[in-house]
């Protein structure tokens, strides 16, 4: 079986024969950049580290002149590459999850891209090591979303009964909306379905006669929804100059705050009778 290539086999494949270069196409070229600044956007970096990378790893690779324009949901690139050969490419990109430590083993990544200038299967191996490496399993997931609503339910006034309540109610609550996600559902149709769920899980648990506060259980649960890092990174866009990716990003926190408001007041309305 061929063992793959890591970064550190590559680098010292590049050391050995700083003679021989690897002559790499304009296309392949323009792919890796794009590919990368994709990646970046995706896992909550910033448009303007993104546009960077992508000019960056386009000079290592040989381009005279590089116009770049990115947005949340499309990457503009232009390179010239001293020859006559002018590419141009546009890929829309799917706004992800946040993840700084993929977003650090991407920048890590890019900056040995600019040194190393490996092939286009080269960084289609590096890549997927590196998201491999930093990707979080479902298990942690899942227990750090039942400690989440423990410690807020706690944190504002609950009793223990009641953050233990709020971190049951929360596993149902993720494992639904991981399902959902998979399915490729509207994310903001997805949070109402979820939050709807919560909030009846919550009544449903107060109409047994436990002695608990729904509110602490609710609010516990909301916080694993609540789009607050979304809400950062559009004003850290919007004061960095990214006006669109910030209203983009604003919207979609606003959206996310609407939806899981009506899915707890329906079902409070549903199940409770009054808001």
């Amino acid at each position: 079986m061929k063992k793959d290539m890591t970064l550190d086999d590559i680098t010292d494949n590049a050391a050995e024969n700083t003679a021989a270069e690897t002559v790499i196409s304009s296309d392949d070229a323009v792919f890796i950049a794009i590919e990368m600044g994709k990646r970046i956007l995706t896992c909550g970096g910033e448009v303007h580290r993104a546009e960077e990378t992508i000019s960056r790893i386009c000079t290592a690779y040989g381009a005279v002149t590089v116009d770049v324009d990115a947005i949340l949901s499309m990457i503009i690139l232009t390179a010239d590459f001293g020859n006559g050969d002018m590419t141009s490419f546009r890929r829309v990109s799917d706004v992800g999850v946040n993840n700084l430590g993929r977003l650090a083993k991407l920048n890590a990544l890019s900056r040995r891209i600019c040194a190393v200038k490996p092939s286009k299967e080269e960084f289609l191996t590096l890549l997927d090591e590196a998201e491999r490496s930093s990707s979080i399993g479902a298990v942690k997931k899942l227990i750090g979303a039942a400690l989440i609503s423990f410690g807020f339910a706690w944190y504002f006034g609950g009793s223990l009964l009641d953050a233990a309540l709020s971190a049951l109610i929360a596993v149902p609550m993720w494992l639904v909306l991981n399902l959902l996600s998979r399915s490729n559902m509207n994310a903001i149709v997805a949070k109402f379905a979820v939050c709807f769920m919560g909030g009846v899980g919550a009544l449903l648990i107060g109409r047994t006669g436990i002695n608990c506060n729904l509110n602490m259980i609710m609010i516990g649960d909301i916080m694993n929804v609540v789009p607050g890092v979304v809400l950062t990174n559009s004003l850290r866009d919007l004061f960095g100059g990214d006006i669109m990716s910030g209203l983009f990003r604003l919207c979609t926190a606003l959206l996310d705050a609407v939806a899981i408001a009506c899915g707890y007041a329906v079902a409070i309305l549903v199940f409770g009778g009054a808001v």
